[in-house]
């Protein structure tokens, strides 16, 4: 119809629903609830707002209808799933783990039909790119490599413009239209400058210190981040992430938030458990239930949570009113009616009606249970770092680092990535040695390791088994889950970690990623720790799951120490920050991450904008004025923009040289037509229109070539005004 093209996922079951989409419709689509004879649905606002995004005016991008996704025909993933994305809407898809959501985005993004129902229809012509759990790549590329080689319109463009100037440079023929059309492609798909994004964006999501290696050799949160840029570097029409703040530093979070909020006409779909990213980014969510529904909320996270424990609450007060009318039908029933008259008749059918509803549980999730975990005793002695010196070569982790744990500390660490957090993590566990001073662990420190990756050693053993090695494991200890003061079954302790009926069967391999870390985390607490080190500990975890964690450790009485790029994880949890400055300098920051970056942030342009207005770099920023701040910070961000052009100017103009150079042969072969066009005037002018047209291009090319050589003369000055030693500043003292 139009531009929209129709594809129809096959049904096992049934025809899917006829749906149609008029192609001059530009008002809102509202997401439809499902019906109530065969699914779950519903559609909630936040303060009775419907209006969290105005679709007015934008072109529709995806619409779909009835999706419904079974893996065995019986039991949904989801059923009935309406959706429809306009250009600029975010939308984040949340739900416990196994609901689906990696599943609803491989549907939606055209990577899995599988055995759907229902209908599916995307724009024609849009350009879609999609951040998977597990991103594919050539192993023997190297980073960058593996970015321009990717299967995406952009790319192929680019490799088709370096394909044509190599063949410029080696002499060979290229046709004036063929010049000429990929010329106005460069520039239509705003192309020039993709080398600069590529650049920025790996650097800001922390591949800078792979990028030569190959993708073969990479960890698996190394893969993504490269995907992740990769994705980010195009202006796609339809964004898709899984997960995409997995495995980044605070700082890449933040990043992404403002990069995805400058993609003003993309629509987008996120699956995150990163709540701020959440709040930050999208407006809409839309919530999977796990027994099968799927509930659209406007307003964020918090519109979500308010909506669905209405929704629960609503649910438990229909069950409540079934199972009174049920009690006085009952008695009805025991009399055994014969069921002659119709009236009879349709009051057996309404029994049985009220049966089910009374015994429906709802879409109420089954939460975590960890409120009640303990662990074993604590001595006086816990941790104590006194001097401590390490490095690898030249590289300092921990410089006369000197600090005592005490009973309940809550940390938190931050840094860029390398700074040596996960080393430090592993110095106080007595795995790696210092250099000097020492470090002293107490005799009753019992540790618990929440790793970032889960390892199971025989993928293919079933839950129930790996719990029951566990639990035999733990017998030696005295708490709430292992050993002779817990007394807990294998079962029961996998009913409290939501593992119930036939998933305690389930091979390890078949879990999700987040049940596996649901798994993970079991084994950690099943031993009943008194130390906490959480590495990243809410990848892949559901919401549910980590406000059930988060509610554990704020009971919890021993030592927590948290890596995480969650910052309300991290602000509802810590009580004081370590922050790795680099260099073994480690600061200690009494507060929440939050209060945290604000400080370094301010602190940070304020001294920018002293140096920029002084061109001293040990200027106090408090020895300006307000007037004079602010100009220093215009000037500053007008610099900084400079030096990022400049960054990439060369090869644009290495580009528009080549450009210009065929645009000059392609007017000298036309002056050679227009002197040949003697006194035919019609077929001079026409040539000379053309003729006109490709000097008017080829002057575009100059004056853009002129403003580039101005910007790198500039940026010379610039960094010749900076090249002062600065003193070494942390932001906090320890």
């Amino acid at each position: 119809r139009g531009d929209m093209r129709t594809a129809r996922i096959a049904s096992l079951s049934r025809p899917p629903p006829r749906v149609y989409v008029r192609r001059e419709r530009r008002g809102p689509v509202r997401v439809l609830a499902a019906g109530k004879r065969d699914g779950r649905g519903s559609e909630t606002w936040k303060d009775g707002r419907s209006d969290a995004f105005d679709a007015s005016g934008k072109d529709a991008i995806l619409i779909a209808k009835g999706l419904r996704k079974t893996h065995d025909g019986e039991r949904y993933q989801f059923r009935n799933v309406d959706i429809a994305l306009n250009a600029g809407q975010r939308v984040a898809v949340v739900g416990p783990n196994g609901s689906g959501k990696s599943t609803l985005l491989e549907v939606l993004a055209g990577k899995d039909a599988g055995r759907e129902d229902g209908e599916l229809w995307v724009r024609k012509g849009i350009t879609t790119a999609f951040l998977e759990q597990e991103p594919p790549f050539d192993e023997e590329l190297n980073v960058l490599e593996a970015v321009y080689t990717r299967d995406t319109p952009l790319f192929r463009l680019l490799r088709r413009y370096d394909g044509m100037m190599a063949k410029v440079a080696a002499g060979e023929e290229v046709s004036e239209n063929a010049m000429a059309n990929i010329l106005e492609e460069m520039d239509s798909n705003n192309a020039w400058d993709t080398e600069n994004k590529a650049h920025t964006a790996l650097e800001m999501l922390g591949c800078e210190e792979f990028m030569n290696r190959k993708m073969g050799e990479l960890s698996g949160g190394q893969r993504k981040r490269v995907a992740l840029a990769a994705a980010l570097i195009e202006e796609p029409d339809l964004l898709v992430l899984d997960e995409p703040t997995n495995h980044l530093s605070v700082e890449g979070v933040e990043w992404l938030e403002n990069r995805v909020n400058e993609m003003t006409d993309a629509a987008v779909l996120v699956i995150s458990h990163d709540r701020a990213f959440i709040d930050n980014v999208c407006p809409d969510v839309l919530e999977l239930d796990g027994v099968g529904g799927s509930h659209r909320h406007r307003g964020g996270y918090a519109a979500y949570l308010e909506g669905r424990a209405a929704r629960w609450a609503a649910e438990e007060q229909a069950r409540a009113a079934a199972r009174n009318t049920l009690r006085k039908e009952q008695e009805w029933m025991r009399r055994q009616p014969k069921a002659r008259a119709t009236k009879e008749k349709a009051r057996i059918e309404r029994f049985h009606n009220l049966t089910e509803r009374a015994a429906d549980k709802g879409s109420k999730t089954k939460m975590v249970d960890l409120v009640e975990s303990r662990q074993l005793r604590m001595g006086d002695i816990i941790v104590e770092f006194d001097m401590a010196t390490l490095a690898f070569g030249d590289k300092k982790i921990l410089d006369d680092f000197t600090y005592s744990f005490v009973k309940g500390d809550k940390i938190g660490l931050v840094g860029p990535n390398g700074a040596g957090k996960t080393t430090f993590l592993r110095t106080i566990m007595g795995e790696i040695a210092l250099d000097s001073g020492w470090c002293n662990i107490g005799e009753t420190i019992e540790f618990g390791y929440y790793s970032q990756m889960p390892e199971f050693r025989d993928p293919t053993q079933t839950v129930v088994d790996y719990v029951k090695e566990v639990e035999s494991d733990a017998k030696g200890y005295v708490g709430s889950y292992g050993g002779e003061g817990g007394k807990m079954s294998a079962y029961k302790l996998l009913e409290r970690f939501n593992f119930g009926g036939p998933k305690q069967m389930t091979r390890i391999g078949d879990l999700s990623g987040g049940e596996q870390r649901r798994l993970q985390l079991l084994s950690v607490l099943a031993k009943c720790p008194n130390f906490l080190i959480l590495d990243e500990p809410t990848n892949d975890l559901d919401l549910d799951t980590i406000e059930a964690l988060e509610e554990m450790l704020e009971d919890f009485d021993g030592c927590v120490i948290v890596v995480s790029h969650d910052r309300q994880f991290v602000n509802n949890l810590v009580d004081h920050i370590f922050v790795f400055e680099g260099d073994g300098i480690i600061n200690d920051w009494s507060g929440d991450y939050t209060a945290l970056r604000e400080f370094l942030r301010r602190l940070e342009e304020e001294r920018d904008s002293a140096k920029a207005l002084t061109g001293d770099p040990d200027v106090n920023p408090l020895d300006l004025t307000e007037e004079e701040i602010a100009e220093a910070k215009a000037r500053a961000e007008e610099e900084r923009k400079i030096l990022k052009e400049a960054n990439n100017a060369p090869r644009v103009i290495e580009k528009i040289e080549a450009a210009i150079a065929v645009l000059e042969g392609n007017i000298e072969e036309i002056d050679a037509r227009l002197m040949d066009a003697g006194s035919d005037v019609s077929k001079a002018q026409e040539i000379q229109i053309e003729r006109d047209a490709k000097a008017s291009k080829m002057q575009l090319y100059y004056d853009e070539w002129e403003r580039l050589e101005g910007v790198l003369a500039r940026a010379e000055e610039i960094r010749a005004a900076q090249e002062v030693p600065a003193r070494e500043v942390t932001s906090h003292p320890s």
